[in-house]
């Protein structure tokens, strides 16, 4: 699902797919904060030196996690709320994004549907005449699973003469726009992306390379950049006495930047870099695609025998070697498909996306996932992240060295263990918690230092965990872990059933869950935000390590 804020900053859009029938939905939506109920509580605000807007106050049950009162403060846009805070002395989730905030409040569920993708990939001119002009455009339509490529030449060329890229499955060529000018290409492109309204554009490296470049050459040439969203938004476009300029054609955007509203934009190499690193495959050397490609798909990207030096390439194959060219272009699109069907990277954040019931650029970051997460299942609202100029210290996990003078060498009878969920079982084992956490002995009491002996003074104190009542971190651990289970049952039984299609989605889900019970730890870890807890973060790690040395210990018995 689509869940996109307006710039306007009270507005959210949101679309999905009724049996592949686009639905979609505008409304009003209203950003608000927190502050405690003994606050003073100011009349009006001035977002800008000549606008002065009113604050709203509405009394509620909402508690902080000490169970003071706090009360809810409306304000026009989610713009105002950099200025509005600052009346206050503190408040509360006034850092929450308002896409976020909507999908928290409104939404229970997201619906199930195959989202339309388009995989796309575009080439320009380095250096001569047409330096730096779009030359050709590549989209695949996983929709009618075909591919269509816009290319245009200039008018001495006699481009009828030039037939299409014949590619690897013939059933799937579309269509090949030809034109005599990049301008007609390009607003082609964009009229038939608006016709098909694709939900998702998968590009690599297209947040820095493709998206900006396409909203810069159509500024320049006249056009409209924001036709390519269904919101008639796009981040970085504005108007001006001739047109539109684009702001950001040098830096582009932001690795998980929704930068076209409406419409949700996906770096490819991001969403495998994840998948590789779930799987601990080790570091990747090269993220290029042709490298990953020649990895994975043991497939490389099409290289010209008249023009094998990229350089040369890029400077001339598109008037002398056109043929090469325009193949070149639409090889990089089919390796993205394969890549992404063979190892459903797209997929798997949608089902993180479902399981979170958040827009889609909140699948990323374990300070947005947990938090989310969070503010959906705590009986308090968290403070408002403040910005730490030096962060706490504390001891982190625990890293044998099998080189070191003690162990290197030889070995033999050597066995190997791990931790299902090192942290998260941590969690569950000590009642590591944000309510639970004490000073003073109870119960249980968690025989760790805390970070404060890192401290000036050097004070050396005990932190504890209550018992009476099961936390919110281990709570959730072992909700996650029961529905994780749950999902690899599904997909053993898939398995078993040879159920190709249920087995992908089953494990999608599960990983899913892997993922968000992972990014409790960094939310907690996460110093300035306002979930983090060093305290909490730190017995984490300090029983983590205690875990794995009574581990190291009982196997040392076992010699």
């Amino acid at each position: 699902m689509i869940i996109s804020a307006l710039n306007n900053g009270n507005m959210i859009y949101t679309s999905y797919r009724n049996k592949g029938k686009l639905v979609t939905n505008l409304e009003k939506f209203k950003p608000y904060f927190y502050i405690s109920t003994n606050s003073i509580r100011p009349t009006t605000y001035k977002p800008t030196k000549y606008i002065t807007r009113d604050f709203e106050y509405e009394e509620g049950d909402w508690v902080n996690l000490e169970g003071q009162s706090l009360v809810r403060v409306y304000v026009e846009s989610a713009k105002d709320i950099k200025v509005a805070k600052n009346s206050f002395i503190q408040t509360y989730e006034a850092d929450v994004p308002l896409a976020f905030r909507f999908a928290v409040d409104k939404l229970a569920t997201l619906p199930e549907y195959n989202m339309r993708k388009w995989y796309w990939d575009m080439e320009w001119q380095q250096g001569g005449e047409h330096h730096d002009e779009i030359t050709t455009i590549v989209a695949y339509d996983n929709y009618d699973k075909k591919y269509y490529q816009w290319v245009w030449f200039p008018n001495e060329i006699d481009y009828n003469l030039v037939d299409s890229p014949i590619n690897k499955d013939e059933n799937q060529i579309g269509r090949k726009y030809t034109f005599d000018n990049e301008k007609d290409m390009i607003q082609s492109f964009m009229t038939t992306m608006a016709v098909k309204s694709p939900d998702m554009l998968i590009a690599w490296f297209g947040n820095f390379a493709d998206i900006p470049k396409l909203l810069d050459r159509a500024c320049a040439l006249g056009l409209n950049p924001n036709a390519i969203s269904p919101t008639g938004e796009v981040k970085g476009v504005i108007p001006t006495k001739n047109g539109h300029k684009f702001l950001y054609s040098e830096k582009g955007f932001g690795t998980i930047e929704q930068p076209i509203g409406g419409r949700i934009t996906l770096n490819l190499d991001l969403a495998f870099e994840r998948q590789w690193n779930d799987s601990q495959r080790g570091t990747l050397p090269s993220m290029s695609l042709d490298y990953i490609s020649e990895l994975v798909l043991n497939r490389k990207k099409l290289v010209s025998e008249k023009f094998p030096d990229p350089n040369e390439f890029y400077r001339r194959a598109w008037l002398e070697d056109t043929e090469t060219y325009l193949k070149y272009a639409l090889v990089d699109v089919e390796l993205m498909v394969e890549l992404d069907e063979t190892n459903y990277c797209s997929e798997a954040i949608i089902a993180l996306q479902r399981l979170l019931i958040a827009p889609f650029n909140a699948c990323f970051y374990a300070s947005h996932m947990g938090s989310i997460y969070f503010m959906r299942n705590a009986e308090w609202i968290a403070p408002t992240g403040v910005k730490v100029e030096k962060r706490q210290e504390y001891d982190g996990a625990m890293i044998y060295d099998p080189l070191s003078e003690n162990t290197n060498g030889l070995h033999l009878n050597v066995a190997a263990f791990d931790f299902a969920g090192l942290y998260p079982s941590m969690m569950i084992a000590r009642n590591i918690s944000f309510e639970t956490k004490s000073e003073e002995p109870t119960e249980f009491g968690v025989n760790i230092l805390t970070p404060r002996d890192f401290s000036e003074v050097k004070e050396k104190k005990m932190l504890y965990y209550k018992t009476d009542k099961l936390g919110l971190l281990p709570r959730a651990v072992l909700e996650l872990k029961e529905l994780r289970n749950d999902y690899k049952r599904l997909m053993r039984e898939a398995r078993e059933n040879d159920n190709k299609s249920e087995v992908v989605k089953w494990n999608n889900n599960q990983m899913a869950v892997k993922r968000l019970m992972a990014s409790f730890y960094g939310i907690v870890a996460f110093q300035g935000f306002g979930w983090a807890d060093v305290d909490l973060a730190a017995s984490i790690t300090a029983s983590a390590r205690e875990a794995i040395r009574l581990a190291a210990f009982k196997a040392k018995e076992m010699e």
